[in-house]
């Protein structure tokens, strides 16, 4: 075969791709016109609007993606699309106001890897018996480590020690050559405001699958607290087209008051009798996260009035700049606290600085009441839960929770959300709800917690987080009361287009 007849074979070939990418494209543009222009009517015996309100034998009209009427016997359109399922219910979508995303952890890994995950187990529980108090066991590494007699046949099968990272690396490395984490936080400073947790998550993920189909429909993806400032987080849509689903790119700046920097923030070990590497950065106790916290906001001070800026512990030029903008109101801040004294830490550091924050997680936030009430606090409580999971279940911080926190703070009339954090399915937002009504709380004002509340909180409840004409058309379907154990998300609608549908 010549040149000039290969040249002509692929010149057809890639005209053929073109034609099918071409065609693509305009079947997914009609499809996206088809769902601006549709009309769809959703009949279900109970509408709960969100705001504690329900209607009966409701309609909620969707024209074009948003809510165009809701009301009891409401005209249908001819031409609309009915759906009705028997003995349903219908809510807005469900906002958590502070996920986090399913990642990658290493130390699960490396216990796969390494085939001796009961041992392992056995040995982390080894741990709780070295905590006092707040303070983690200094293992570093070598003989200081419980595991220690592992260490050379970790090394030798390439995985890490799931106690003291030994060798102090991953089985992968970043195409940088960099060494990755299981964390969502950039790790070359305590304070990396300027930074976006966006850039770290695939809105591909499943995930956001899972999210969805727990008919949560809007989170705000949380950076962990491995930096005493974390990254700026994100709001976005859990389905959908994903060039239109994020819905706020930079929002507030995550701050930690608690362990949670130096106990699981790569590197932030002290390096006796081990290996100091490109991530090892302070704090490495209490003391030091409250001067991080502390010297980032002078230091943010100074830079705005032009002054030079200089220490060990001195952020970059570019957080400090956002740091000025949180102080002076134009950007929110979340500040992360489970302990009592982590909590009187923050509102400490608010009252020296003059800022006004959203209280995370907040476990012992039954011993202040009276403080979150007297400083009109606004609070992202939970996971409800008996005994911590995921990351929680490594930090004494999160053992002394109770039931009836939510209604506590809510009796005292302290804004509150809900949040189910990492957890999904059976123990995801919906069931914080339910556990709320357990505790005693109203189902109205538990339905709200995880829908109006959170949508405030985050500043988009012009959009989202009720029923109400105007609002984008979030919205799930329950098999039956959307609060009762037995029930379900049939259908979820995210803009209108049907997400999930188990029907």
């Amino acid at each position: 075969m010549n040149l000039r007849h290969q040249i002509r074979r692929f010149g057809a070939a890639l005209a053929c791709v073109a034609g099918a990418m071409l065609a693509t494209d305009a079947h997914a543009q009609g499809q996206n016109r088809g769902d601006r222009e549709q009309t769809i009517a959703i009949k279900a015996d109970t509408v709960h609007l969100g705001n504690g309100e329900t209607i009966e034998n409701g309609v909620v009209l969707i024209v074009g993606g948003k809510i165009a009427g809701v009301g009891p016997g409401l005209a249908i359109p001819r031409g609309a699309t009915v759906i009705e399922v028997e003995r349903s219910s219908v809510t807005p979508g469900l906002i958590d106001a502070y996920a986090r995303l399913e990642r990658v952890d290493p130390f699960d890994a490396a216990r796969r890897e390494s085939g001796r995950g009961r041992l392992a187990e056995i040995v982390r529980r080894m741990h709780g018996d070295h905590e006092t108090g707040a303070f983690a066991c200094t293992c570093t590494g070598f003989d200081l480590c419980p595991a220690g007699h592992m260490h050379f046949e970790y090394e030798v099968d390439g995985v890490t020690c799931p106690l003291c990272a030994f060798p102090n690396h991953m089985p992968m490395e970043a195409a940088s050559g960099l060494v990755s984490t299981a964390s969502l936080t950039e790790s070359s400073s305590e304070v990396v405001a300027h930074t976006s947790v966006l850039d770290s998550i695939n809105l591909r993920g499943a995930d956001f699958d899972r999210l969805a189909g727990g008919g949560v429909t809007t989170v705000f993806v949380s950076p962990d607290s491995a930096a005493v400032i974390g990254p700026r987080g994100a709001i976005v849509r859990t389905g959908g087209p994903v060039r239109g689903r994020v819905v706020e790119e930079q929002s507030a700046v995550q701050a930690a008051m608690n362990s949670d920097t130096f106990r699981f923030g790569p590197g932030n070990n002290p390096p006796f009798r081990g290996f100091v590497t490109n991530q090892t950065r302070r704090p490495n106790t209490r003391m030091g996260v409250t001067w991080v916290f502390r010297k980032a906001f002078y230091d943010s001070a100074r830079h705005a009035e032009g002054l030079p800026v200089s220490g060990a512990d001195t952020a970059p030029l570019a957080a400090l700049d956002v740091l000025h903008r949180v102080r002076v109101g134009e950007v929110p801040l979340r500040v992360h606290a489970r302990q009592k004294n982590d909590i009187e830490s923050a509102f400490r550091m608010g009252r020296e600085f003059g800022l006004s924050f959203t209280l995370l997680e907040a476990t012992e936030a039954y011993e202040l009441i009276d403080l979150l009430k007297d400083a009109d606090a606004t609070v992202v409580f939970g996971p409800i839960e008996a005994d911590p999971t995921g990351p929680r279940r490594f930090t004494p911080e999160a053992r002394r929770g109770r039931l009836g926190t939510f209604r506590e703070l809510l009796d005292a009339g302290v804004r509150t959300a809900l949040t189910a954090q990492d957890l999904r399915d059976e123990n995801g937002l919906a069931r914080q709800a339910m556990y709320a009504v357990w505790s005693g709380v109203s189902p109205g004002d538990a339905l709200r917690a995880v829908t109006l509340t959170p949508a405030e909180i985050l500043g988009i409840d012009d959009r989202v987080g009720s029923i109400e004409a105007g609002k984008d058309a979030d919205l799930v379907v329950w098999s039956g009361e959307p609060l009762d154990p037995t029930s379900r998300p049939l259908l979820v609608l995210i803009n209108g287009r049907v997400e999930v549908d188990r029907r």
